[in-house]
């Protein structure tokens, strides 16, 4: 083989090579996007199941009509958490089950001052959430 058809095998073999490492670097980018996007998706959900939830609560001053929008938020919440614990580190988990437990007072607890309680405990429990939200995606 001649000069020529060494180069010719050489840049067959570079081409091969960079076309299964940008391959792979390509297929690793997408699932880091993949995962952080429905891990974004995630958080959203469940914050915004849980702000309904205290907004639904705050209104209804000592009414049961508003028993079954607390319990489909709260259902709501739960099924972003099996997501989240799905895609999310411990510690953004843990902060999860604390806002749904706090969730959870707000439903069980009388409208009047043990709701309000309640209800500032569950935005606490929130705001360590979004923290670990945060520190969980780098930002």
């Amino acid at each position: 083989m001649d000069a020529s058809g060494w180069a010719a095998w050489a840049a067959a073999v570079t081409s091969l090579a960079t076309l299964v490492v940008t391959t792979v670097v390509g297929g690793r980018r997408e699932r880091h996007r993949w995962a952080r996007d429905a891990l974004t998706d995630a958080f959203v959900a469940f914050l915004e199941a849980s702000w309904r939830h205290s907004d639904t609560a705050g209104g209804t001053a000592g009414t049961d009509a508003y028993a079954e929008p607390l319990l489909a938020e709260y259902r709501e919440m739960r099924s972003q958490l099996t997501r989240l614990r799905l895609l999310a580190a411990d510690g953004v988990v843990d902060a999860g089950e604390s806002l749904l437990r706090r969730q959870r007072q707000v439903h069980d607890v009388p409208a009047g001052p043990e709701r309000d309680e309640a209800l500032a405990a569950a935005s606490r429990a929130r705001r360590a959430v979004i923290d670990a939200a945060k520190k969980e995606m780098g930002l």
